[in-house]
């Protein structure tokens, strides 16, 4: 895997999209081979969603015109109500050949392909019809690049409503179902993606993906605490109505994946087994959480020798913004090193409060 940085940067105070946008990309150096920018600020609606994206995305057009960076926008509310990006530049060399919604990247026999958010052509459809509309989408991109979908290392997913339910069909699962349909069309020897799948205020559904061919690791990393996602039985998972499927599909996923000394750690939240946290306090939550993660990434349970392990990014969301003084208070004083920030975001189960992913590095 190449080398990318990540650093997150905010706007200096609550204002319109626009000048919020001007606001950070002033404070980025235009000396950095920015890959992609990813813009975090709530949306009252669909059609304030579609709107934001189109000013952000001519915002980094006029910034960077002729190396255009990706650009996604999710619909969380950050924990300052201001705008917030997170900055992937690349820090080797490498051939990168940009395309509008796509970026490939060559270096030594490695190919990687890093996608801006993908959305639907239509966010009013069921979040199946979304679904299936962006995994088409994708299909088109990974076959122009001359990538397999089993290339797929990193994805994120972001779902307006997750847990709501339509006539007896949750979006999740719709999600899922969607997802499963599409995974269908290849073999997945090496593991299933790390995987975030979080609700969005707005949007409809919206997908991020990294893909990668090459290098010397690229593997994935259960977690003795938790049942794989992709073994979960059916009394865990929500309603659905494809009549073009046998049973309700699983969240195909890992827990986590490595790539060279990088830890990619899929959204994890307070799941012991299958089961959810029976506690309804928010610290208790995030200590579980955490216990998980940290269980995750110690060095017995990482597939190849290392001698330690570090966080490096943490991504938090949570579910009640009120909430968020008290995790971030409990989180910097236990884990103060890595980059952090916290995001507004309903969970993939009712009575989860919190879910955290982020990446750490094998020492």
């Amino acid at each position: 895997m190449l080398a990318k940085n990540k650093q997150l940067y905010k706007s200096t105070e609550k204002s319109s999209i626009e000048t919020m946008a001007q606001d950070i990309l002033c404070q980025v150096s235009t000396e950095d081979t920015i890959l992609k920018i990813v813009f975090f600020a709530g949306a009252n609606g669909n059609e304030e969603y579609l709107a934001n994206r189109e000013t952000l995305i001519a915002s980094v057009e006029k910034e960077f015109p002729t190396t255009t960076p990706l650009v996604s926008y999710v619909a969380q509310q950050t924990a300052s109500d201001c705008l917030t990006a997170e900055i992937i530049t690349l820090e080797q060399k490498a051939t990168i050949i940009r395309h509008s919604n796509y970026i490939i990247l060559e270096s030594n026999g490695t190919r990687e392909l890093m996608t801006g958010g993908i959305i639907p052509k239509e966010l009013e459809k069921s979040t199946y019809a979304q679904a299936l509309d962006i995994f088409e989408q994708l299909q088109v991109i990974l076959t122009a690049g001359q990538f397999a979908i089993s290339d797929i290392y990193r994805q994120w997913n972001y779902i307006q409503g997750i847990t709501v339910e339509n006539e007896g069909s949750q979006n999740y699962q719709e999600f899922n179902d969607a997802r499963s349909i599409f995974y269908s069309h290849t073999q997945w020897d090496n593991g299933y993606p790390a995987a975030t799948g979080i609700g969005s205020c707005a949007g409809g559904v919206m997908v991020d993906i990294y893909a990668v061919q090459g290098g010397e690791i690229n593997s994935p990393i259960d977690n003795p605490l938790q049942i794989a996602a992709h073994s979960y039985s059916q009394k865990v998972l929500a309603q659905n109505r494809q009549a073009a499927l046998p049973k309700k599909t699983t969240p195909k996923f890992e827990r986590a994946r490595i790539t060279g000394v990088t830890i990619h750690i899929s959204g994890t939240a307070a799941i012991r087994g299958e089961a959810s946290s029976e506690s309804n306090d928010i610290l208790s939550q995030t200590e579980a959480t955490m216990q998980i993660m940290n269980h995750l990434v110690t060095k017995e349970n990482i597939p190849i020798p290392c001698d330690d392990t570090v966080y490096d990014f943490l991504r938090v969301y949570v579910k009640h913004k009120e909430d968020i003084p008290q995790v971030q208070q409990y989180m910097e004083q236990h884990y103060p090193t890595p980059l952090k920030h916290y995001l507004v975001s309903d969970i993939c189960r009712p009575e989860l409060l919190i879910e955290i992913e982020g990446t750490a590095r094998i020492l």
